[in-house]
């Protein structure tokens, strides 16, 4: 008996998801990325469709509503054992010192990169949210690679075609999003889940444009956060975070 009809048999309601609370995938990084595309490319092409101002508008509302949730959803689960997290005590986000290098806003094929780049020895360095938090997003099993003669190949899974695995944690101390890119398979949290600063979200690999020669053994890690831009005030706008991971990393035993 195929395994709908068994469930319907034994009166067994699938579970629902609670798209009120946390938007699907897709649409939060849509959210996330406010001034830029309208389409992130999530999908096996990789195609980008310039916002309106009406959807800017709209999804800068649909943040900031549940944005208000997030907080009060994060204070009913974490009760007095989470607190949320001052910037004066971020964890660095790597169990290992790495390289980090202030690349923010370097030139890239594409625009300016909105992120640092952490570098590592070697893959498998444990990554960690530097806030206590809620995943607002997660995406894990991205199927891809790289060949010299087609360049980026992208299957499915993950964040999206470029971030490849990650997850992505919104700050209810800052109101600030940190994004966590090009993980290896076997990402450890998921949408909803409360984390704690410093826990584990999983190891650095090479997925996404990650994949390609050179650009692997590296975390990148963005952080955004409500301003002013594309003619708009609450706007989720790049910040160079360097400041607070160094002094991260300088906290490390």
């Amino acid at each position: 008996m195929p395994i709908l009809a068994l469930l319907a048999a034994l009166q067994v309601t699938l579970p629902v998801q609670d798209t009120t609370l946390f938007l699907p995938r897709e649409a939060m990084l849509r959210v996330y990325t406010n001034c830029d595309e309208d389409r992130w490319p999530w999908g096996i092409a990789e195609t980008f469709v310039a916002k309106t101002s009406e959807e800017i508008f709209t999804g800068i509302r649909t943040r900031e509503a549940h944005e208000a949730r997030w907080r009060a959803y994060f204070t009913e689960r974490a009760g007095d054992s989470i607190a949320p997290t001052p910037e004066t005590a971020w964890i660095y986000p790597l169990g290992v010192r790495g390289r980090l290098l202030d690349n923010f806003s370097n030139p890239r094929q594409g625009g300016p990169h909105e992120a640092l780049d952490i570098f590592v020895t070697r893959e498998g360095a444990t990554v960690r949210s530097p806030v206590s938090g809620v995943v607002v997003a997660a995406g894990d099993d991205w199927v891809g690679g790289w060949s010299r003669q087609e360049g980026l190949l992208y299957q499915g899974g993950g964040l999206s075609r470029r971030a490849g695995n990650g997850a992505m944690v919104f700050d209810p101390a800052s109101g600030a999003y940190v994004y966590f890119a090009h993980l290896q398979s076997g990402v450890r949290v998921r949408t909803g889940d409360v984390v704690r600063a410093g826990q584990a979200l999983g190891t650095v690999g090479h997925t996404g444009n990650a994949a390609g020669p050179g650009r692997g053994k590296h975390l990148h890690f963005a952080w955004k956060r409500a301003g002013s831009g594309c003619g708009f005030d609450g706007v989720l706008v790049s910040v160079d975070p360097y400041r607070l991971v160094r002094a991260a990393r300088e906290r490390m035993r």
